[in-house]
């Protein structure tokens, strides 16, 4: 009778040492999460800005949430890397016309352990942008991407002007989702 007590006090014990990992897990991951969820907020607030103020014939940006690919395996253990973070963006210049353009969190962004949380790096700046919207301009009107599309003449639509886009509709997105290839 005591044998059987004693095993039943030890399962119970070993099953809420096991809650309790399984519950620390989510936790970490929450916090990981709401982390990536700032420093990609950070970096879609700065892009859709400046191309809303130096881009005309922009109708809509809307941005694709963050594609999280979890490095961390429980097999393997965590990844000297870590997880891989981004963001796509799709910038429309009319109704199914857009090209798409991807942000990644460590190639914009840097955690700094002081502030806990991501800050801008000098890399996120306006020539950047330029330079990756005019390549992805030239890959999507070229057939590049599949999924997107554009004519030449929707190309030389979307220029930079000092007037930009006011009204183009903004849709941010920072839903956490895993990335699947």
């Amino acid at each position: 009778m005591v044998k059987l007590r004693t095993k039943k006090v030890i399962s119970v014990l070993l099953l809420l040492l096991l809650i309790g990992i399984a519950g620390k897990r989510y936790m970490d991951k929450q916090k990981t999460e709401k982390e990536y969820q700032q420093g990609i907020e950070l970096i879609q607030s700065y892009v859709t800005d400046y191309l809303v103020k130096n881009y005309q014939g922009i109708e809509k940006i809307e941005w694709q949430g963050i594609g999280v690919e979890y490095r961390n395996s429980p097999i393997l253990g965590p990844s000297l890397f870590g997880n891989y973070v981004d963001t796509d963006v799709k910038v429309y210049v009319s109704e199914g016309n857009n090209l798409t353009m991807i942000y990644r969190l460590n190639d914009e962004t840097e955690y700094n352990d002081d502030a806990n949380k991501y800050i801008r790096l000098d890399s996120l700046n306006s020539k950047w942008i330029d330079d990756l919207l005019q390549t992805e301009l030239e890959n999507t009107v070229g057939g590049g991407k599949k999924g997107d599309k554009m004519t030449q003449l929707e190309a030389e639509a979307l220029k930079k002007a000092p007037i930009g886009s006011p009204n183009a509709k903004l849709v941010y997105n920072l839903k956490v989702h895993e990335l699947t290839y």
